[in-house]
């Protein structure tokens, strides 16, 4: 008699547990299906022309193909910030439980909402590379870094990872750093973000170039005028005194020695990419130098205009550029285990169309400005991917 008596609260006490399964598990498949959601959403925000409505049909369609579910029960709400480069999904669908249908509870709905947003999604200027240490991006004494129409996102994780001297000034779309800030001049940025995730090194899949055997040896030239064509430059090139040379378009591997320009000398050439390599195989540009170099436009180095082997790994590898008149420097710069200081006492590359530099990391000393434009219109060195559009997607709530 007391079982019976009891049974009918036993099988609804069951009931209602079945009911809250079944509720907790609809509710992780529909977490899911916004998860997934709100990243479709934000890939499609960070394509070029994307808008409100294309965001929000990716975002609903994939959630709708990830439930099989294309009934009214099923309600997607998408909302788009462009300023935050962000996407919210909202999932909403309403469900009638079997038992608790029976003590009047006809219709639960199950929600579940996500956002997933950019980061270093403007163009890209500078990327430090280094996961760790002090001043991945460090600007010194009266240093100035304008970047004006893109960004500068250091990956390491330090509270200092991106520092700036007493006098220091930079000017910039965004500064995103994985670490912190440490802000002693003048940071003049709107958009400055830390705790930012890493960015995955967009030229990692990068092929370097093919090449033989050397083309040239200990190449030197002090005086005079000169005409180079592409090769394997072995033990360097070394450019100095009033030297004025001048490149055919092509391939420039310079293996085990540098790729020196120093005093009055003058190096110039369009469609022309440099490829490091070996033990010295390092760049310096020095003194009262004139540089006036456009990147390769096609082939296996189009776009970079320095390409530091990434397979030199065991030492320390320091670039420098501190010319008086290097005032061209179009295309990328990519050195991966490399170091780039630079220390002009004139600006640097304000006549590039662009340029962007991925580097273990960037020092600048105390020299007026370095520019890095990003006019990717006003030359026909192509802007690689990644660099155009660096944009990494995370969900964020």
């Amino acid at each position: 008699m007391m079982v019976a008596l009891a049974m009918p609260a036993i099988m609804g006490s069951v009931g209602l547990a079945t009911d809250f399964a079944f509720f907790h598990m609809k509710h992780s498949k529909l977490q899911y299906a916004a998860d997934q959601a709100a990243i479709a959403g934000a890939r499609e925000l960070s394509l070029a022309g994307a808008n409100s409505s294309t965001i929000a049909s990716a975002a609903e369609s994939f959630a709708r193909a990830h439930l099989n579910d294309s009934s009214s029960a099923l309600k997607v709400t998408t909302t788009v910030d462009s300023k935050a480069q962000s996407v919210k999904v909202d999932v909403l669908e309403t469900w009638t439980p079997f038992f608790a249908h029976f003590i009047g509870a006809d219709v639960t709905p199950v929600g579940a909402n996500a956002t997933a947003g950019l980061f270093g999604v403007s163009k890209l200027c500078v990327l430090a590379l280094t996961p760790t240490g002090l001043g991945a991006v460090s600007m010194t004494n009266s240093s100035s870094l304008k970047a004006a129409d893109c960004t500068v996102y250091s990956n390491s994780d330090n509270s200092a990872s991106f520092y700036m001297g007493d006098s220091a000034s930079v000017e910039a779309s965004n500064v995103c750093t994985v670490g912190g800030v440490k802000d002693n001049g003048k940071l003049s940025v709107n958009n400055v973000v830390t705790d930012c995730p890493p960015i995955a090194d967009p030229l990692v899949s990068r092929a370097r170039p093919t090449f033989g055997t050397c083309d040239f040896n200990n190449s030197v030239l002090t005086t005079g005028s000169h005409t180079l064509k592409p090769g394997v430059y072995c033990g360097g090139l070394k450019i100095s005194g009033d030297a004025q040379v001048s490149l055919e378009p092509g391939d420039y591997i310079i293996k085990d020695g540098p790729l020196l320009v120093r005093d009055k000398a003058v190096l110039q050439g369009k469609d022309v990419g440099f490829f490091l390599t070996g033990f010295a195989g390092l760049l310096h540009f020095m003194n009262d130098a004139t540089i006036d170099l456009n990147g390769r436009e096609s082939g296996t180095m189009a776009g970079m205009l320095i390409f530091d082997d990434p397979l030199q790994k065991s030492i320390v590898r320091i670039h420098s550029v501190s010319a008086t008149n290097a005032r061209n420097l179009t295309g990328t710069i990519y050195l991966p285990n490399g170091n780039l200081v630079v220390d002009p006492t004139a600006s640097v590359g304000q006549d590039s169309a662009y340029t962007a530099i991925v580097a273990k990391r960037l020092v600048v000393l105390g020299g007026p400005t370095l520019v890095l434009n990003s006019d990717y219109a006003k030359t026909s060195v192509p802007v690689p991917d990644g660099i155009k559009s660096a944009s990494e997607i995370h969900l964020i709530d």
